[in-house]
C-alpha cells in the first residue's frame, strides 16, 4: 500500500540542519481496480474521498488486476490470472495496459493468487496466495520480477485466508485474515504470521480487500468488505500497532482487486553528481562517500522518509548510521556544483 515507494527525490537546499523538512508529499490517490462490474475499471480514488464512484476512470475495459504495489521507480506491478497461468506485468497508469509480462511460477498447490506488495528496505516484492473455498491455509513468497518466479518463504503462515497484504517503510509485513478479521504481523524471513489485533470481529469478504501504505507517512490504508453476505465496502486507516480500523467513508457494493497508493515527490530541481557514489548500500554500520573528483562538500546530511534530519555524522568520507533503526533512509550531499540525494537502507 506497502507500501511504499521511494522515488529518485528532487531536494531544495536547506538552510540549517537543525531544520526539518518534507521530502515526501502526502498521497492525494489511490489507484484502484474494480472488479464489480464486468468489464472492470481501473482508476483512481481520492484517499480524502469521496469513495464511490471511482474519481477518476482511466479505463472501463481492464484486465483483472489481482493485487499489485509499486516500487521504488514508480512502476506498478500485478498479477493477472490468463486461463490456466498468473501473468506478472507493468501497468501503464495512463491507459491500464499490463506490458512486460511473464508467467508466474512456483504457486504453492495451485492456489488463488491474489497479493503482491513491495518491500523498500530491499528492494524485493513479496506475494500471498490462499485458498477462498477451502480455507486451506495462506502462502508467503518472494517474487522475482524479471522471471516471474515464486520463492515459498516457509511452508505456511498460519493465517487460515490472507485478502490484503502490504509492506511498510520499515519492511514490516501486515496481512488480514477474511475469517476472523484479524490483522496479523508476517515475520519475512520464516513466513509465519502473529496476531496483531482484530479489525472486523465477523471477518472480511474472502477475495478482494486491500492494504496500501502512503510512503511519505507510513499511514496504511484500507478497503474491507463485510463478510454478512451483502457486500458493502468502507475505507479505513489501519492502526498497525492494535489493528483497530479508523473509518474514513463508505464504498458503495463493489469489489476492488487491486489497492495500490504512489508516493508524491515534490518535483523540485537537482543535480545528479553521477560522480559521487556510497556504498556499501545496504549497511549496517557506516555509509562511505567516493568523491574521485574532488567535489568540495558543503554539507552532507541523512534525512529520514519524513525529511527530518537524523543527526548522523559525516567525518572522513563516513556517515556513522549505527545508531539508526533500520529502514531507508536519503542522504543529501551539497557542493558548490549542485545537490545530490542518496537512497540508503539501514539493515
Amino acid at each position: 500500500m506497502k507500501k511504499i515507494l521511494l522515488f529518485t527525490l528532487l531536494l531544495t537546499f536547506i538552510a540549517s540542519p537543525a531544520k526539518s523538512q518534507n521530502l515526501l508529499g502526502a498521497a492525494t490517490d489511490v489507484y484502484v481496480m474494480e472488479n464489480f462490474t464486468n468489464p472492470g475499471q481501473f482508476g483512481t480514488i481520492p484517499l480524502a474521498g469521496p469513495y464511490y464512484p471511482l474519481g477518476t476512470i482511466i479505463t472501463g475495459s481492464a484486465p483483472t488486476m489481482l493485487g499489485g504495489d509499486f516500487n521504488d521507480a514508480g512502476e506498478l506491478y500485478t498479477f493477472v490470472y490468463q486461463d490456466p497461468d498468473y501473468v506478472l506485468g507493468t501497468v501503464d497508469i495512463t491507459t491500464g495496459a499490463i506490458n512486460n509480462t511473464v508467467t508466474v511460477s512456483g504457486n504453492v498447490g495451485g492456489q488463488f493468487l491474489n497479493q503482491l506488495s513491495y518491500n523498500p528496505t530491499n528492494d524485493t516484492f513479496y506475494a500471498l496466495s490462499a485458498d477462498p473455498n477451502n480455507n486451506s491455509g495462506t502462502q508467503f513468497y518472494e517474487v522475482n520480477i524479471s522471471t516471474g518466479v515464486l520463492t515459498p518463504i516457509g511452508t505456511g503462515t498460519g493465517i487460515l485466508n490472507g485478502v490484503a497484504m502490504e509492506i511498510d517503510n520499515n519492511g514490516k509485513v501486515y496481512v488480514a485474515d477474511a475469517n476472523t478479521g484479524n490483522l496479523y504481523i508476517v515475520d519475512i524471513n520464516t513466513g509465519v504470521g502473529s496476531v496483531v489485533g482484530n479489525m472486523l470481529p465477523s471477518g472480511t469478504y474472502p477475495v478482494r480487500n486491500g492494504f496500501s501504505v502512503d510512503p511519505a507517512t507510513n499511514v496504511m490504508y484500507a478497503v474491507l468488505l463485510n463478510s454478512d453476505g451483502v457486500i458493502w465496502n468502507k475505507f479505513y486507516t489501519v492502526n498497525l500497532a492494535n489493528g483497530e480500523l479508523t473509518e474514513l467513508g463508505f464504498g458503495g457494493s463493489r469489489q476492488y482487486s487491486l489497492f495500490a497508493i504512489k508516493g508524491e515527490s515534490l518535483g523540485v530541481n537537482k543535480n545528479n553528481l553521477t560522480s559521487v557514489t556510497v556504498y556499501p548500500n545496504p549497511t549496517t554500520n557506516r555509509i562511505y562517500i567516493d568523491n574521485p573528483t574532488g567535489e568540495t562538500f558543503n554539507s552532507v546530511r541523512l534525512f529520514d522518509l519524513l525529511g527530518k534530519n537524523t543527526g548522523a555524522v559525516f567525518s572522513n568520507g563516513e556517515v556513522n548510521v549505527e545508531n539508526l533503526v533500520k529502514g531507508v533512509y536519503l542522504l543529501q550531499i551539497e557542493t558548490k556544483n549542485g545537490t545530490t540525494t542518496k537512497k540508503i537502507i539501514k539493515e
